[in-house]
């Protein structure tokens, strides 16, 4: 998720204060980053580790003492948790009982039933003995990184299952009873035809995820892919050709009823992911392990606040040891740094932005500019408002992070 510095700007009486129910800290959702992996995908930019296995469990250790730390320090041991996800990295690369040992630690009561709890796995490290531990733990949702069902494009993008594979672990998820899973699919990769993503959906489809998140494949320099398409040996499809995928993507997934409710996520009925939803609508989130990013709100810090923990293993272990906690230096958001964020945001939500509740948390002044430069936007086709909303059109999506730099406000 972007970030944006932080300046400390003190509130007075003559701004906009966040509601009171944007300090309540009852529920949180809960972030725990498990950064290993057998091996680092071609394209992935992540904070992930490769070969790293022997470091899992004092990495689990650090994640405990780190949770016991915020609890006890910032959260007074009164917070409750709403959801739960363990991402990474590979979570399924744990073992049964170093998995166990993570949860139990986490939630030594259990974890509530009402409770949305997730855990990213791939094909190649999910098992049917991992499945049962994770329903045993009160996991009730599976996220499986798929990406593609063509043998081709998996060992381009450096994946280490098969296309035979993906079929196996979706068959064995459906098999073990799950009712609430996802699955991850890519498209725009090099050499990939609109055919060829529409083949991949419909194999996707055929096995009637409640969840599916579709992820247009971008390429950073510093990772293998992107230094292959940097000196010309693979090349992505042109724009059009992307464009047509995401148009298709849309229109079947609708006939087959899912909502496309943020930009790279369609879900059932009742099945879109809370956990997400949190961070879409700017409530407060935890997050745990190295490169986890947090987001608070409290009465020293209004608008809310944010910390980091450090990207690298050793850095990580090295503020454990020493108990230099990174929420010890957390910095708050100013009440522009915060507007910003609701943006960026909640205008990845197809619902859009209530236009009066940003005005009620942020103050008519602030929004009344925002509007304005919505108001060209929308004479142009890339955004909408109507019924009370601000809104990216579909053809504004592609374009998200550019529209929310041209609505933000001067400063």
């Amino acid at each position: 998720m972007r970030r944006f510095s932080s300046v400390t700007c003190p509130c007075n009486d003559s701004m906009p204060r966040p509601t009171e129910s944007k300090r309540d800290q009852t529920a949180l959702a809960l972030y725990v980053h498990i950064p290993f992996c057998v091996k680092k995908c071609a394209y992935c930019d992540f904070t992930s580790y490769a070969g790293k296995e022997s470091e899992i469990p004092d990495y689990i250790t650090h994640v405990l003492d780190e949770w016991a730390a915020i609890r006890r320090e910032l959260l007074k041991n009164q917070a409750s948790i709403s959801t739960l996800y363990l991402g990474g990295g590979t979570p399924s690369l744990l073992t049964e009982n170093q998995m166990t040992r993570l949860v139990r630690g986490l939630f030594p009561e259990g974890i509530d039933p009402s409770m949305e709890a997730t855990v990213e796995a791939n094909p190649e490290s999910l098992t049917p003995s991992k499945l049962a531990c994770y329903q045993e733990l009160g996991i009730n949702r599976v996220s499986v990184g798929i990406q593609s069902f063509s043998d081709a494009h998996l060992r381009l993008l450096g994946r280490l299952h098969s296309a035979r594979r993906a079929r196996e672990c979706l068959d064995m998820i459906r098999r073990a009873g799950w009712r609430n899973f996802s699955m991850d699919l890519m498209y725009g990769l090099p050499g990939q035809s609109h055919e060829d993503f529409l083949r991949d959906l419909d194999e996707a489809l055929g096995f009637e995820p409640p969840h599916l998140s579709t992820y247009c494949l971008t390429l950073s320099g510093g990772v293998p892919l992107g230094q292959a398409a940097a000196r010309g040996a693979i090349h992505l499809p042109p724009e059009a050709e992307i464009l047509k995928m995401m148009a298709s993507l849309d229109k079947t997934m609708a006939s087959h009823g899912y909502e496309h409710y943020e930009v790279s996520n369609f879900a059932r009925p009742g099945h879109a992911c809370r956990h997400n939803l949190a961070y879409w609508t700017l409530s407060p989130y935890i997050g745990l392990g190295a490169g986890a990013v947090s987001f608070f709100i409290e009465e020293v810090a209004p608008w809310g606040s944010h910390w980091e923990n450090p990207g690298s293993l050793s850095g990580y272990a090295k503020r454990a040891r020493n108990h230099s906690w990174a929420f010890h230096e957390r910095s708050p958001l100013s009440h522009r740094e915060a507007l910003i964020e609701a943006l960026l945001t909640g205008l990845r939500l197809k619902r859009g932005l209530s236009i009066r509740a940003l005005a009620e948390r942020f103050g008519e002044e602030a929004i009344g500019p925002v509007l304005q430069k919505a108001a060209l936007l929308a004479a142009e086709g890339w955004c909408e408002m109507d019924g009370g909303s601000l809104r990216i059109t579909p053809g504004g999506s592609c374009l998200l992070d550019t529209l929310v730099l041209e609505l933000i406000p001067e400063s």
